[in-house]
């Protein structure tokens, strides 16, 4: 399930491939993060409304898919400085970018309302008969994010290390309108997602 590529898994490598391997990493922590409001929700209830409410479904699915076409359109834009490593980056532009990053990250994986089907039909099926302590919910959602952490940091060295094939402008804007598209049409197959187990 973590492996499986999604939303969150491309913005994590477009972020890579931009800014480099720290903004990666600072990505996943803003995804645990969600991943995290995710598990807390769903232990207060809260998560069951984007099962149960159409309206509530609707809006998030709405604003995770808007989110995703602004990053394929800022991608797209920024073509042709995608990957780019300049010599000596600007003071406070590295805060920026991380900023962003962990923004990017955060906001991806809090608005994606399939996360409620992961933390409300899945995981309680590993839980002890009759649902388990509050620290066996804590204890198993902690081990789900930090499967998720861990194969995205993997995911995140590897691209880290495709960054040195951008060295050719060609190569760096071929890959930001890739980048680009694959975000805009995760945008638009989320935008149409017909109910909460889509």
């Amino acid at each position: 399930m973590v492996a499986a590529p999604g939303p969150s898994f491309m913005v994590l490598v477009n972020e890579t491939l931009h800014f480099g391997r720290g903004a990666g990493m600072v990505t996943i922590l803003g995804s645990s993060t969600g991943l995290l409001l995710w598990a807390a929700t769903s232990a207060l209830g809260l998560a069951a409304l984007t099962q149960t409410s159409p309206l509530v479904f609707t809006t998030f699915k709405l604003v995770g898919a808007a989110y995703l076409c602004y990053l394929a359109v800022m991608t797209v834009r920024n073509r042709r400085n995608f990957g780019h490593q300049p010599d000596q980056a600007p003071e406070g532009h590295g805060a920026a970018d991380l900023w962003r990053s962990y923004r990017s990250g955060l906001v991806t994986s809090a608005a994606n309302p399939k996360m409620a089907t992961v933390y409300l039909a899945l995981i309680p099926q590993f839980l002890p008969a009759g649902g388990g302590s509050p620290a066996d919910v804590v204890t198993l959602t902690s081990v789900q994010i930090m499967i998720s952490a861990g194969w995205y940091a993997v995911v995140v060295t590897l691209v880290g290390l495709a960054r040195r094939l951008l060295a050719m402008p060609a190569v760096r804007v071929g890959l930001a309108w890739v980048s680009g598209v694959v975000l805009l049409l995760l945008g638009l197959r989320t935008a149409v997602m017909t109910g909460p187990m889509a």
